[in-house]
Formats: structure tokens, sequence, C-alpha cells
């Protein structure tokens, strides 16, 4: 007993087991007394294996008891409760359909097969398809354009919708696919951010896939739903691009993916329906009858947008198809879901019968080596779910069958299998996927699959035995895939009789109640089904067997006594399996409760009615029985966790060491259940009934588990290094989310268990059960959670569901399921008190009811005290709640509490004599369940819903002393939406006849309504609420006319609070009263203290007030008073000596400490945590750069100083810095940061200064003054989210309350719509003892209130405000052709600012570069409203998007977010100091705010409480020796670490800017684009700030790049001659600048080159337009002919030069290309020789046309990667203004007319025929005959627009074919040539 030795064993004992060491740390086993611990694992219920001699006799079922020494061995498991877990939301809410949107940017394309292709690229998501623009003649274009897709719909249908890119090459008349690419919606939506940025999609052809990849697609995908934050992700830039490693694959996968074929085998079905719903098929069935099956079934299997179907079984509800869909895809697949469908196919329409989806994550795994598989699946029965049965058609019923939404009925199932082979030949080379994945040893199938197959062994499943169709189609189809392949496969042999056991479902109603009135009427009964057997309506087709199969006779008898003890209810022999089933209760009719007449209950006090159903499936009970243990671990680690969880929450000690505690069982258990895996793995190795997904799921547990282990240990151990519960916690959660995800079993066999309620032969209810969770297995962690347990089931009407409760009954039932042969165990776990009544039946058959044997009377007190937090169901946003309470056969409602969202009921509901059977014991341990559900009562309707929860009573015997229940609060659900909680506590006291004992007597109020006891009611304490009024704003119009004096009621504890009243809201919204307080009776438990509600009325004429809008705050702990930490005392230590110093020498060195003794600068410092170094890490700013390069000037004035290297800084020729340099070095600083998320505003953007490094290098003091900065530039941060995001909205000194009004409720946009207003103020709460309660009054008065402290007045204030918009990035598109025309629009107050004139045209990531500036009056105006509009002529404007920015939060903030601070301190140039206040005057009124001293200014240092601060305060002026002090650059230092100084510290806001979501109300919490932006704030009563900041875009510059083509070699010919057969080519070159193909360019013609020479001696001039710091040309052309306005278009700067083939007669043959990054290309080569094609692709040194100005040298043509021709050439770049003083003509013209080739120029003359001669002009001077041989170069070839082109015959083919003929004469001219 190998692996029995290795991992049992007891914990600290010597031996528990004998054989066994006991010396393994730290184990434990997870298995019980009675466990037959290897059986669980396997099939052993079915006992049909031979078992390995080595675990026969566990297999045997003998048990650890038989054995001495077992009882020491310690067991994890759930406890053994009688009752299921309680759960209190008792219905989850239907998914609805929902507002998606996916936003894909489409940058450009690299690398397209294909010659001169004219790509764009074409975008398919479901029926949706939208294009890019085509670009002309290349085989990398560039696009940068964005779409946006909508959807409205379900979550499973959007996630499994493909979004596919196909690049298409455009011709006139028709368009070809290059490639595409898919991927599905739900692999984009797993990403983080639900996002792919910047990857490269890889195009293949599906079609073809032998071609490999077609070429590389770069995009952006997002996915969001509504509420998602679309985050910019990082931009790469794009120099040297990596695409392999950048794949648009998710994280994880290979970047090599091989082509595999998804073989999915289908086999046959049964228990299908035999009727489909529709109308013809009633009236076919009234003519035929019932027994014949009136469906026509075939299987449509779809996977990745692509569809196969079987071929169609007529007239059959068992069909055998035996068929094979195969699909051909890259794997791993960028699709998670394969979706199988069973159709009817009829004559009006085919209807689905039933929908399964796979999920392939679950049926593979992608890990590396041996250790990951292929998906594979079966040869396994899935189980199909959908409408009833026999219903009706209708909406609901086609959703539910097509797989949307729960199903509520079986539908039959399907046995098939999934297999998937991978084909080596599809891309090239063998991925590491591919050899993992070779065919190993042991991939024989066995009898249960079929043939013998080479199957791989990540793959088959049994793949292999699909026959000679599919056997060899790996090796012989690896070419072709086209749409999907049906094919015939061999079904699998008929699985044996003996194979399948007999199933018992055992159930026993206990109670059921909370029955529909409308349903009441009739007698009604609960049917209990699994599968179609127990389906009384519709009976299975095939009677379950009669008796169990011998296998497992022989199984029942050899078991010992022992290992089965006989239940006492069940005498008699085991084997005598139970015969007959019974499916459903007798009928009965309910009677109605007592309390109230709601709900109708049956009375089943003294017996209970039992079902059984008998059932016949194939024995796979080990696959669940593995689950069962994986779902236990699973539990017990939840419930560890959560506690820990719980004690984190509310702040207890403890936390740390339970989940500790919880970490370190997880191990344990885990590695328990891989000791069994590993057993089970070793016992199971050549059983003929594992498939190959058992085996291989089995190893996946293993291995997970064993790396969840490990992770769990590190967490313990570096938490024990690091601290913190908070990160332990995650970690935890990420585990519990692994753990849960292996638990599900994929090919679960049995069908899940139905629960209906029947009344009058109708299906009303239904409650669907997990077969898993109720089945038995004689280990007691391999049993379901639910087996031999009473559950509490809440039925549904099947169906769509209304927002109402829609419970229609709740019944407690008893459930157990088990192989028929285990029946004697049924009645194991039954509670005590109860007996089987056997009704003179054979006592071997299950009970037709059970009798309680005995009854006890008890009272239940409900004592409802409150709740909070609950749904607004009227109008005016408030309620009108009571609450209705159940239990059993009794309901009782409370009083109505009116018009409020927290209700203080404060009631007693009771009920007496409430009858509960069985032993008091289990009725003392586990109590029936009681139901609240929460109404608000409309005095005109019926009562509306508003959540229900469910609690358990405490119990109280009578022989038991009495102790009060505590209160506690109880979540309410509506749906699945939170609906507030609920404080009250239930009792069950045990009523008795004699009066010793009698409950504590209730105080009766009038009307009969008992109040909740003085004992249980919270202790309540004195505590005072101060509350400070500050405004209200955004006051929306309520009953149509505009709030005017509003007045805040604040409500708490039965005590109101009321504002003063606001007189004239438009002329002040600031309340005039500023302070107020009150005294509140509150429990001492803060865990139990009320809501407090914030509801704001209207005084109208009259006297007259309306409700305008309500807040309700659950959790008051938030205002808990902390005292402030007390201010730095003054101290007298560290006042400077009055030493007179020189301010010169003895400053220390820049962000040097000076030494604790040095006198002359400081008194000694005695504690070294006072002193802070300011590290002088940035540069000195632009002010004092002419100075310190003056002064290095002179240091370096005898040095030599190298020329320095170009870079793009002075590129540009005028060497500005400006704001964007400042812009430029942030971003380049923040994406070394963090890889970036700002958005990328602009299309292809490098850093400001390219030479950087070597600028870092040459130090400071070599540069030439006007060559720029050489120092670093300063910055400013870049947010990539709302700057309130980033400070906490701002809220350090008062908190806004949204003010909501109407009904609240699920439907999309709702929140926005009852949305009034916002008050804004603060609280303060404090418990009051004896001494603060004296001074209370004295408080009032004297007006000092704590929640005032550090506010400011709230009269008005005048305010400066500029805002600057920088940019906007991935607006939604506004025009009918995807573009939008955007402008700016800002609204403060009454001011509004529309830049309409300045939209900019087409163009969806616009840079604005515009600053306004407006004046304001806080608190009138504070609402800043930034709009994007689009610019349309005809009609409206419509609106993009809008943010909205308080002002006034930011204005008074103590993180001063008025005007950001700078890195650096300037006085003048781009980064000039923009505030008022210079640093040290911000500082000393800082210090002041704060009540500190001011602080204090010496030379290199400042002290401010307490800290000193050291630096460089000692500057030399341009002109002036003597340095002078000034302490803004440290004061600025000082500010910038504010918060590091003691009780008053913050951060600070820096300069930044910001970006901001864009949203319309049209399309609610839909992203609609980012805004980067910023607001500068400036008090009018303070110094008047500097000018604006200049962020007006830059302009572009004129450039002209001149190129001279001067030869070409090496071309290839492509005519030949149909005489000779000689091969020449007629070369001409065509080149142009990438988006400005108009200007498009061509040399003449080389006519007849016979070797691939040429030469043109051509000009070409380019003038475009270039910014520098983007790197990008701009591009400003109108799109066509009907645009008003030119749209502008940033490119790469790209280059192409193409060589072609001139023709007559047809269309010129493409030769070859090159393209040219004029930022990065390769140095030419020298000579023609040493040009080869890898030049382009290999690591050559790059130059950059920008900085070398001049480049000459040879380049590579190149056509489908093959070395077409060389190019020699010379490219000279001038800015515009040269170009202009040093012209130069285009091709060969004036001025500066380049030589014509030296080439021999031949024109025909015409001689007499007799001479056999043609006569050659040879340079026009001398006269050569030729003989006829060479005739073929006379003919004249017109070129362009008719002229006669001259042909250059290159000198060596006018040599070569001339040969000897030439005549002496001629042989000097030969030497002259």
């Amino acid at each position: 007993m190998v692996p029995f030795q290795r991992e049992i064993h007891r914990r600290g004992s010597s031996s528990a087991v004998p054989g066994v060491k006991a010396d393994l740390p730290g184990y434990r086993v997870l298995f019980p007394e009675k466990c037959v611990w290897v059986s669980s694992m396997c099939a052993c219920a079915g006992g049909e294996v031979e078992a390995p001699s080595e675990a026969s006799a566990l297999l045997q079922g003998e048990n650890w008891e038989d054995q001495p020494g077992t009882s020491a061995v310690r067991t994890r498991i759930i406890p053994n409760n009688k009752r299921a877990k309680l759960k209190t939301c008792i219905q989850k809410s239907e998914g609805r359909p929902q507002s998606f949107q996916i936003c894909i940017n489409i940058t450009e394309a690299r690398q397209l097969v294909g010659e001169n292709i004219d790509p764009s690229v074409l975008l398919e998501i479901g029926d949706e398809k939208k294009q890019t623009s085509v670009q002309e003649g290349t085989n990398a274009p560039f696009y940068n354009e964005y779409f946006v897709f909508e959807f409205f719909a379900y979550k499973e249908v959007f996630f499994d919708k493909v979004i596919k890119l196909t690049v298409m090459h455009s011709k006139m008349l028709r368009s070809f696919s290059v490639g595409s690419f898919k991927v599905d919606v739900w692999t984009v939506y797993r990403q983080p951010g639900h996002q792919f940025t910047n990857k490269w999609a890889m195009l293949t052809n599906p079609g073809d896939i032998s071609t490999g990849v077609r070429g590389y697609v770069k995009c952006d995908i997002s996915v969001s739903a509504k509420g998602d934050a679309v985050k910019p992700g990082p931009k790469a830039s794009d120099a040297e691009e990596q695409i392999d490693k950048n794949l648009l694959v998710p994280e994880g996968f290979p970047s090599e993916r091989p082509w595999a074929r998804f073989c999915v085998k289908v086999y046959r079905a049964e228990g299908l329906p035999r009727n489909n719903s529709s109308i013809m098929a009633n009236v076919t069935k009234a003519f035929i009858g019932d027994n014949t099956a009136l469906i026509d079934p075939y299987v449509e299997v779809s996977f990745f947008k692509r569809v196969g179907r079987t071929s169609t079984q007529k007239s059959t509800a068992e069909p055998a198809w035996n068929e094979q869909i195969v699909f051909t895809e890259m794997f791993p697949p960028l699709c998670q879901r394969l979706k199988i469908q069973v159709w009817d196919e009829g004559s009006m329409g085919d209807v689905a019968i039933g929908t399964h989806y796979f999920d392939l994550r679950r049926i593979s795994n992608e890990q590396d080596g041996d250790r990951g598989f292929l998906p594979t699946f079966g040869p396994a029965w899935i189980n199909l779910y959908g409408s009833v049965r026999n219903g009706s058609i209708g909406d609901d019923t086609v959703e539910l069958n097509e797989g949307i939404g729960e199903g509520v009925s079986y539908r039959g199932r399907v046995y098939m299998e999934l297999a998937v082979e991978i084909l080596s030949g599809g891309s090239g080379s063998e991925s590491k996927l591919g050899r993992m994945l070779k065919p190993s040893k042991d991939a024989k199938a066995g009898k249960g699959v079929g043939k013998d197959g080479k199957t791989p062994a990540g793959g088959g499943g049994g793949g292999g035995g699909a026959g000679a169709a599919a056997g060899g189609a790996a090796d012989d189809d690896k070419g072709k895939a086209a749409a999907a392949e049906v094919l015939p496969v061999e079904s699998p042999p008929a699985l044996d009789a003996d194979n399948n056991e007999t199933f018992l479902l055992f159930g026993a109603l206990f109670e059921a109640t909370m029955i529909d009135r409308k349903i009441g009427d009739k007698p009604i009964s609960f049917e209990f089904s699994i599968g179609n057997y127990g389906n009384v309506l519709e009976p299975p087709e095939k009677p379950p067997p009669r008796s169990p199969s011998p296998a497992f006779r022989r199984r029942a008898l050899d078991a010992p006594v022992s290992a089965t003890p006989t239940s006492p209810l069940l005498l008699g022999e085991p084997a005598d399996a139970p015969t007959t089933s019974r499916s459903s209760t007798p009928p009965q009719r309910p009677l109605i409760v007592e309390g109230n007449r709601y709900y109708m209950h049956l009375p089943l006090e003294k017996q209970k009615p039992c079902i059984s159903v008998l059932s016949n499936w194939e024995n796979r009970a080990y696959r669940l029985h593995n689950s069962n243990m994986l779902d236990n671990i699973a539990v017990l680690f939840e419930g560890g966790v959560a506690s820990a969880a719980e004690l984190h929450r509310k702040s207890e000690p403890g936390a740390e060491h339970l989940l500790e505690t919880a970490l370190k069982e997880f191990c344990a258990d885990a590695r328990s259940f891989v000791a069994a895996a590993e057993a089970k793995l070793k016992a199971e190795g050549k059983s003929s009934y594992l498939t190959q997904l058992d085996r291989k799921r089995l190893t996946l547990c293993r291995q997970e588990l064993e790396s969840m282990i490990g992770d769990a240990r590190s967490v313990v151990e570096r938490k024990r290094k690091a601290g913190g519960v908070k990160e332990m916690l995650q970690h935890a959660t990420k585990l519990k989310q692994k753990i849960r995800f292996l638990v599900e079993e994929p090919q679960h066999t049995v069908p899940d268990v139905f629960v209906w309620l029947l009344s009058n032969n109708k299906r009303i209810a239904y409650a669907r059960l997990s077969a898993r969770d109720l089945l038995y297995s004689s280990s007691r962690e391999a049993r379901g959670i639910h087996c031999g347990k009473i559950i509490t089931l809440f039925l549904k009407p099947p169906g769509k569901r209304v927002a109402d409760l829609s419970v229609q009954a709740q019944v407690d039932v008893y459930l157990w399921y088990g192989s028929s042969s285990d029946s004697v165990h049924m009645l194991d776990d039954l509670p005590a008190g109860f007996s089987a009544a056997t009704g003179g039946a054979a006592s071997s058959r299950p009970p037709a009811a059970l009798l309680c044997a005995e009854q006890h009377a008890f009272q239940l007190r409900c004592h409802m005290y409150q709740a909070r937090g609950l749904i607004a169901a009227d109008t005016s946003g408030l309620s009108d709640p009571f609450a209705r309470v159940t239990c059993l056969s009794h309901s009782q409602t409370t009083n109505v509490i009116s018009q409020t969202l927290s209700p203080t009921w404060n009631q007693c509901l009771l009920m007496s004599r409430l009858l509960l059977g069985g032993d008091l014991q289990h009725v003392w341990k586990e109590p029936p369940r009681v139901l609240v559900e929460v109404y608000d009562d409309d005095a005109l309707g019926r009562a509306e819903y508003l959540g229900a929860t469910v609690v358990v009573p405490e119990v109280r015997l009578a022989s038991d002393p009495y102790a009060p229940p505590t209160l506690e609060y109880s979540p309410i659900h509506c749906g699945s939406l939170p609906g507030g909680d609920l404080l009250a506590a239930f009792e069950l006291l045990q009523m008795q006849e004699s009066a010793e004992w009698s409950p504590p007597a209730l105080e009766k109020q009038e009307g009969g309504i008992y109040t909740v006891p003085a004992n249980i009611r919270p202790v309540l304490s004195t505590f005072r609420l101060e509350v400070l009024f500050w405004g209200m704003r955004e006051l929306k119009k309520v009953q149509l006319l505009s709030v005017d004096r509003p007045q805040v009621f604040i409500e708490c504890a039965g005590k109101t609070l009321r504002s003063s009243v606001i007189q004239k809201y438009k002329s002040n919204p600031n309340f005039p009263t500023l302070v107020d307080a009150i005294e509140l009776e509150l429990p001492e438990n803060e865990h139990l203290h009320p809501p407090l509600s914030i509801t704001v009325v209207d005084w109208r004429a009259f006297g007259r007030s309306t409700l305008v809008g309500n807040h309700v705050i659950n959790n008051l702990k938030a205002f808990k008073y902390a005292p402030p930490p007390a201010l730095p005392a003054p101290t007298q230590t560290h006042r400077p000596p009055k030493v007179t110093e020189p301010p010169g020498p003895s400053t220390p060195p820049e962000g040097l400490c000076p030494s604790a003794g040095d006198t002359t600068m400081t008194p000694p410092l005695t504690d070294p945590d006072f002193l802070i170094t300011v590290e002088e890490d940035a540069p000195p700013p632009e002010e004092q750069l002419g100075k310190k390069r003056a002064g290095e000037a002179r240091s370096t004035r005898g040095r030599s100083t190298k020329r320095k290297k170009r870079t793009i800084a002075d590129e540009s020729a005028e060497c500005v810095i400006d704001w964007w340099s400042k812009y430029y070095a942030s971003r380049d600083k923040r994406a070394k940061q963090d890889g970036s998320p700002f958005p990328q505003v602009f299309d292809k953007v490098g850093g400001e200064p390219d030479g950087d490094k070597r600028k870092k290098q040459k130090g400071r003091g070599t540069l030439d003054p006007n060559l720029g900065p050489a120092t670093k530039l300063a910055t400013l941060e870049l947010y990539s989210k709302e700057l309130e995001a980033e400070f906490a909205s701002f809220n350090d000194w008062v908190n806004t309350y949204e003010l909501f009004r109407g009904k609240a409720n699920e439907e999309e946009g709702a929140t926005e719509g009852r949305f009034v207003g916002k008050f804004k103020g603060r609280f303060c709460l404090y418990k009051m003892s004896e001494d603060n309660a004296q001074d209370s009054d004295q408080d009032t008065d004297g007006g000092d209130f704590r929640v005032s402290r550090g506010i400011p007045p709230n009269g008005l204030v005048q305010v400066l405000v500029r805002v600057y918009i920088v940019s906007a990035s991935n607006l939604h598109p506004a025009d009918p052709d995807g573009k939008a025309d955007p402008y700016v629009v800002l609204r403060l107050g009454k001011n509004e600012i529309k830049d309409r004139d300045n939209y900019i045209p087409k163009q969806l990531n616009p840079v604005f570069g515009r600053s306004f500036e407006m004046q304001a009056t806080f608190p009138l105006e504070s609402l800043l409203s930034v709009a994007v509009y689009d610019h349309d002529l005809v009609g409206g404007d419509d609106l993009i998007g809008e943010t909205r920015i308080d002002l006034e939060n930011r204005f008074y903030s103590r993180h001063r977010a008025t005007c950001g601070l700078p890195t650096e301190y300037s006085l003048d140039g781009y980064n000039a100091w923009r505030d008022g206040l210079k640093p040290s005057e911000l500082l000393s009124k800082l210090c002041r705010d704060h009540g500190l001293e001011e602080p204090l200014f010496r030379p290199g240092r400042i002290s401010v409480a307490d800290k000193v601060f050291v630096g460089k305060t000692c500057f030399v002026h341009e002109g002036e020796d003597e340095p002078l002090e000034s302490y803004e650059h440290l004061s600025l230092k000082v500010l910038q670490r504010w918060a590091e100084i003691p009780a008053v510290g913050c951060k600070l806001v820096p300069e930044h800017i910001e970006t901001r979501t864009l949203f319309n109300k049209d399309r609610p919490g839909m992203d609609q684009g980012q805004v980067q932006m910023w607001v500068d704030m400036f008090p009018m009563d303070l110094p008047p700030p500097g000018p604006s900041v200049d962020i007006s875009p830059r302009k572009p510059k004129g450039y002209e790049l001149r190129i001279i083509i001067w030869n070409t070699e090496d071309v290839i010919l492509e005519d030949s001659s149909f005489l000779t057969g000689q091969q020449s080519s007629d070369i001409y070159i065509k080149g142009w600048l990438k988006g400005l193909e108009d200007d498009r360019q061509e040399t003449d013609v080389h006519y007849n080159s016979l070797t691939g020479e040429g030469n043109f001696n051509w000009r070409f001039v380019f003038p475009f337009s270039y910014l520098p710091a983007e790197k990008v040309i701009v591009v400003s052309k109108k799109e066509h002919i009907f645009s008003l306005d030119k749209s502008e278009q940033k490119l790469p700067a790209i280059l192409s030069l193409q060589v072609w083939d001139f023709e007559t007669l047809s269309s010129d043959d493409f030769l070859g290309t090159v393209e040219l990054d004029l930022h990065g290309f390769p140095r030419g080569a020298k000579t023609a020789k040493l040009c080869k094609a890898d030049m382009l692709t290999e690591g050559t040194e790059r130059i950059s046309i920008f900085q070398q100005k001049r480049a000459r040298g040879w380049w590579p043509f190149a056509k489908c990667g093959e070395l077409t021709g060389k190019v020699e050439a010379e490219f000279h770049l001038l800015t515009a203004e040269e170009a202009e003083k040093n012209c130069v003509g285009r091709a060969r013209k004036e001025p500066e007319p380049l030589p014509k080739p030296n080439s021999l120029l031949l024109s025909p003359v015409p001689v007499p025929q007799s001479t056999g001669h043609v006569l050659l002009l040879v340079r026009q001077s001398v006269q050569v005959f030729l003989p006829l041989g060479v005739a073929e170069l006379q003919e004249v070839h017109h070129h362009g627009a008719g002229a006669a082109h001259r042909r250059a015959v290159p000198r060596s083919a006018l040599l070569h074919a001339a040969g000897s003929h030439f005549s002496e004469d001629s042989q000097r001219m030969r030497s002259d040539l």
C-alpha cells in the first residue's frame, strides 16, 4: 500500500496505522472514520473495475475502523448539520440586456503579403461592419483610425460575439482578402482593464493554412460595459518595435500558435422532448397519436464564428448521428466557448431544443511541458436544459432553449466527444506547444473510447477513435481548411447494460409554506425528477430496471457488516434495492396561514410525505466525488477567510492569526487530496472507463493544488516579514477563486434535480438543484453538501421574472441521492424524532411517509427594531415600509412607517403555538428558518416588494434559563441588488402546559402592539452630533418650479435638526447659519447605530413645503470625532544665534547636509530626525540657466569642446523651449516610470530630445548656449484619471451628498433621472461625558464647534478661473463617416464660452491647445462644465460628451488645488511661476493658516514646525560677482514636501494635467472619450497672477526632401523577346512620402536594360510639413471634393521608392519596393555589391535624415521578401527657408539641373535596306554600324503623355551586343566610352 503509507498518518502520534510511517510533519488526513478513501475517488460505487492488488482491499470497501489505531486520525470536514447552510438571498434577479461598447483603434499594419497592394482594414462584429480608409501602394499602411461599436444585449450573447479584422486589398472592381484575425469579446473582456493596448494582431488565411502569417495589424481593442472606466493603456514608442513580443494574445499564450483541428464528434442523443412546441405539432399529434416522436433533430456546433451541423434524423427522440464536425483554428484559440445546440427541423422554421456551452479553459490546461493538455472531452454525455418540455411556445421559451437564462427543465442529453489535433505543418517552424504534444505511448484508448488511435497525449480524449475518416486527417489535410467539415465517424461501442446502475433519489417534504393564494384553491403536489425519471406529465421511454446489476448485488453482499451499518429504519438485506418509483407527493389542499391572509401552507405536522425516484445512469459518480472533495476544501477555506475578513473589517485583533490558520489548514487539506489523487491515478491507471479528461483532470487538480500550497505558504511567510492583513486577504481571495474553478466538473453526466409545484396538472413553480450536491458517498468529505440534509427551497415560476417577489412557495425538503446499493444509508442523517411509516410494504422499500413521534409547542417572538438603506419606492424618493414575517404556518406584519428609508418599528411580533416535530435537541440546534419580507405600502394598489432576508431564530428550551436574544443586522436582498439591512432579533421559546416556566411578559401599547423589550433594545448613551451646513448645489426643478428657499432636515434616532432657510437660492446658495448641534440617544455599540437621513424641502407660498430630495447615510462610523494631533510646540532651542555670516562661502554645497557641529551654520541639532536634506536633483531653472552657463563658460574657456551630435532639439532649427517641451519631457519621464498609461494624444511620438543619452554623457559644461537646454527640463505630473480620484474628491473640508427623488429601479440611467441636487456639509459625532455636557452649552453660545475648526467663512468670493484644454482622445464618432468635428464649450454659472470657430475638422483625437479665462463668484458659480461638441453645418451641433468639475471643493481644499506647484522655480520662460504669491510667501501663508509659527529662513536652510530643510539658497546673478540669497527655490522644495510636516501636513497638488472622462446623458455610464486639461484659480483679493500659459499647438515646420536617383543595379528582368528569348526590363522609379500620395513622382524610363542596370540622374523634390517633437508629418487635405474643410492627419515620416517595368500595351509591372523611415533607416551601402536584402531587417546602424541632413548610398528593392534590385540615391533635407534660398528644379530642370545620364543615347536612323545594318547615333557624334542582330533596340516606346523617349542603353549592354563587330575606327570610341 504505497500511496497509503506515503500520505496517511496522525499528527504528532507515533503510529497511526500498521505499516504507516508517522514522521511526515504537518500532514493531516481529510477522511473520517467511515471513509473508504480511494473508493471515493474512483467509481467504486460501481465496483466494475478490477482494482490493482495494492489498493484492492480499500476498493472492496474495507474500513479504517477495522485496523487498530485509526481512531486517532484527525479529520476536517464540514460540520454534519441536519440543515443546509443559511442563504439570505432567496432569489436572484434575471439577467437583463445591457449596454456595451467596443472601441477599436487601428494604428497601422506591417509585413502585409502581396505586391503593391492598396490595403484597408475591415472590422466586423456580429452583423456590423466598418472600414478604414484605403492606403495606396504599400505593405505597411498607417491608419490611426478609431471605431466604436455599440451593443444592447444579454451578457451571454454579447461575450460570444467575435471581433474580426480583415485586411482587404481593394481594386477597382473587386477586393481580395490579404488575411484576417479573430478574437472573441470574452477574451478581450478578461484582460486587465478589459482591453488590449498597442498589440499586433497576426493575420492568417483560415481558408489556406499552409500560407502562414499574412501580416500584422497594430490595434487597441477595449470592451466596456456601463460604468466601466476605460483606462488609456500605455503606448509604446515604435522605433524598434518587436512585433513577436507584442502580439495580440492573452498573457501566457505562446507567440507562435500552430494550427489545430477541433473535432467535435456527435454520436447520439436520448431523452429529447417527443414533440416540439409549435402549433403544427399539436395538430399532427391529434392525427397520429402520442406514441410517435414528432421531432427531426440535428446538432449544430458553433465555434469562433464558424458553424457546422450534422444531418437531420427524422421523427425520433433518440437519434444516432455518428458524425464529427471539424474546425481548423489556431491553437490556443482566442475564443473561450464552444456552443452545442440541438435543433428540431421544421417546415415553418427550426426550433432550438437545448443549448450547452463548453468552456475550453475547463477541459484543457495551458501549462508548458507534460503538465499541460489539449482540450479534450469524453466520450461523455452532456445534459441540455431549457423551457418546460410540454410548454407552449413563447419568447422566454425560445430564449431559454437558446441558452439565455437558467433552464427550467431537462430537455435530453447528447453523447459526444471533443478532441484537438495539432497540425505540424501549419505555421512553418514547429512550436513549443506542438513539440509538447507529441503522441505518447499510453494514449491507447480502451473499450470505452473506440479503437486504438494515434491520439496526442494531450488531446485525444480518445480522439483517435474517430476511425479512418479522421484518423489520418492530421497528416493529410494540412493545407486545406475552409468552413467546418462534417465527416462520418465510427459509433463508440454500445454502452454495456452492466455498465449502468440504478440510482435512487429519496426525498421527504418537511414543510411547505408561503404558497401563493392564487394556486391554493386546488390540491397541490410536489414532483421530484432527475432527467426524465420522475416526470409525471411526461414519463421516460424505458422504465428503470427492476433489479440492480449483478456487480452491485455482489458488492453489496460482500461488504463487511461494519462497513455498512444498516439503518434502524430499514431492516432486511441491503441488497434488496428499492424497486418502485413514487416521484410526487399525494395532492393536498393547503390552509391559510395564521396571522394574515397572504399565504397558505400544507398541514404536515404529523406526517411528512416521502418520494423516491429510481433512475438508470452510467456509473460515473467518481467524478462527482472528486468535485465534492474539492468543494469541501473550498467551503472550509472560504469560511476561514470570511471570518478573518469580518474581524479585519471591524478592526479587531486576531484577524491575521485566523487567516494564517485558515491558510495552513488549507495546505493540509490540499495535501491530503493530492495524496488521494496520486493513489487514484495509480489504482486506475489502465481502467477502461476513465476518459482522457478524467486522468488529465486528476493530474491538473494535483498540480494546481501543489502550486496553491506553495502560494499559501509564501503568503504566510512573506506577511510575517512585511505585515498587512489586507494584502493577505487579497491573496487568499485569489486562492479561493482558483480552487472554485477546479471544483466544477465538466463531464458531470448526471442531470440536475428539479422540484416542481404542480396544481391541477399544471407546472406552477420550480427549484433546480445540482445532483452532485445530493450525492451520497461512504466517505464523508466526498458527499454532496446537501446530501441527507433539510434544504430550504424557494420555488419560482418559470420564464421571465417580474421585479416583484415571485416566490410561489417555500419548502423544506430532506434529499438523498445515491446508488441503490447504498440505499440502506438514505435515512442515516434523518433528524432524531422521525421514523419511517412502512405502510405494510416490504421493509426494504423507501417509506411512503415519515412519522413524527413527538411534537412541541413553541412561541416565536420577532423583535423588529429597525431597518436601514431600503430601496425608494415612491416618487418622493422615500418609501412607506412594513415588514412581513413568515414562519411555517404563521405570518405577521409590522406597522407601516410612512415616508422613510430607515424605519424604526420597535415592534415585537408574536406567533404562538408553532408546532415543531422531532427531537427537542434537533429543534434547539437547527430551528426552522424565518423569512422576513419588506414591502412599501401603497394606498391605492398592491404593496411593492422591497426585498427579503432569511434569519435563524435563537431557541430557548423550557429546561434552560432564559437569556434575551441579541439584535443583529441581516442583509436584505431585492433580487440580486442589495436592499438594505434589517436590525432585529428572533427567539423561539418552548411553551409548556405546566405553569412552572413562562417566557418574560411583553409591554403592550395601544392598538394591541407589543414593543421590543428593554433588555433586548440596545443600551443607549447621549451623543452630540454637530452639523456644518455649507450650502446647496445643482438643485433641479421640482414639480415644474425651481427651488428658491431650501431647508435641510437632519434626522437621526428619532430627532431632527433643522438648518436655517436659504432665503434666495439663486443669489446665494450657502446657508446663513453655518453650524448647529443636536443631542441624540444612540446605542453604545457603534455597529447598531441607526442611519442618518438628510432631507431637503423647499418652502413655497402660503407656508407650503415640497420635498426636494433625500440622502441616507447608513454608517455613522466615518463621523466619529478624532481629536487633532497636537501641533509642535514652539521651541527656543532652534533659534539661531545672532551671528552675522558672510553670505557666500559658508553656504553648504547643493543638497549636502552640514555636519551637526558646524556652528557657523546652525546651533548643533541633537535629533537627527529634524534635519531634512532637500535633494536638488532637478536642474536649475531657465532663470539661472544663463548665469550658470556664463559661469561655466569661464571655467571651460581653456578646453576644446567637441562638436556635439545634432539632436531633435536643434533639428527644429529654432531653439525655442516652450510649454510643449515640458509636456513631452513629462511624458517621457512617465513612460520610463511605468509604461505610461497617459493617453497618447498624438499618433506617433517619440521623446522631445532624441539624443538625451548622449547629452547626459557630455556633461553640462560642454554645451553651446544657444543649443537649447542641456539640463533636464522641468516636468509636470500627468494623471491618467480625474484629479478628484487622486485627492479623495477634495472632501477634506466638507462632504458632498447627492440628493435623490423618485423611484429606485434597476433600469438603465435610473440614478441620473433621480438626481435632484447636492448638499454640502460635514458631521461630527462624539459621546457626551459628564464634564463636556456642562461645556456644551458654553460651546454653542461661544460658537466653538469642533466640526467647524479650520473651515473658511462661507461668504461670496471673487475668483479668476483659467481653464487649459490641451487635447482630447478617443472621442465618440458623431458624424456618419465615423469622425467628428470637435470644439470646446465651457460653462461656469451664467458664463458660457463657445469656441465654435476653432473646431478641428474630421478628428477624434484633437489637439486643442486652448486656454480660457473667466471670472466667477463662489459659491454662485462653482460648477465648471467642460463639454465637447461636434460642429455641424446643418442642424444643431451634437454633444459628444461633457465633464463637470466642482471648483469650490478644489478652492477650499487643504491640498491647495488652486494652482499646481511646479517642480522648479523660474521667473520667466517656459516654466515661469504662475501663482500670485511666491513660494516663500505661500509657505508663510500655509503656516499661518494652520496655526504654525512663521517659517525661519536662514542661509542654506528653512525651519518649519521642528523640521529643518537644507538646500541651496545662494545664486550668482548675471553680471554680478556677489552671490545673492534667494529662498524661493528651497521654499518650493519645502512646499513639495508639505506632507511631512507633523499634524497639519498633506500632499499639495503639483503642476499637472488631468485626464477626465466625458459622458453623455443619452448613453448613461458609457465612456465617450477623454479630455486632457487643467484648471488654475486665483482669488481676486490676492496679488494678480502672471500671464496665462501659452499652450497653443505647435505649428508644423516646412521641410523639403530632395532625392536624386542616380542608378539602379540588378533589377530583375521581366520581359523576354519573343524572337531571341533575351530578358530585359524597361526600368523606371516611383517615389512618394506616405500620406502625400498626390505628390507621387516618377523618373523617366530606362529602356531595354539587359542586366538590370539603369541610369537616371533624376531629382525628386518633396515639400512637407513636420512636427519635430512628435516625429510626424502633418498632412492637411480635403478628404473628397465635397469636403468643406481640410482635415489634418499626423503620419510617420516614411518614404516609399518603387521600381517598375514599363509596358506599352498592358499595365506596368511592379518589380520591387523599399520603404525608409526617415527617422531611422539603414545607412546606405557604399557599393552595389555590398547592398544586401537583409540590410532592412538586421540591426544595422540606423540614421535619421533629420540629424544627418544628407545621405548617399545603395538600398535594396524587395518583393515578397526577395531581393529584386538595388538603387543608388542621394538624400538632402532642408528647411523651407533654406530651400527657398537654394532652389532646385525637379527631374533635370533648372535651377541646378542635373547632367544627363552618362549612357549611350540611341536613336534609330533610317538607312537603305540593302546595307543590312542600322545606323545609330552614339553620343550624337560618332556613327557606328551594328548588325541586324540588335535590331530589336530600334523600337521607340511611348511613355506618359505620348512623348517619345530616347532609349538609354547601358554601355555594357551595347558593347556586349556589338562584340567584335566594331570597326577599328570604333575601337577608339570603345575605349573612349
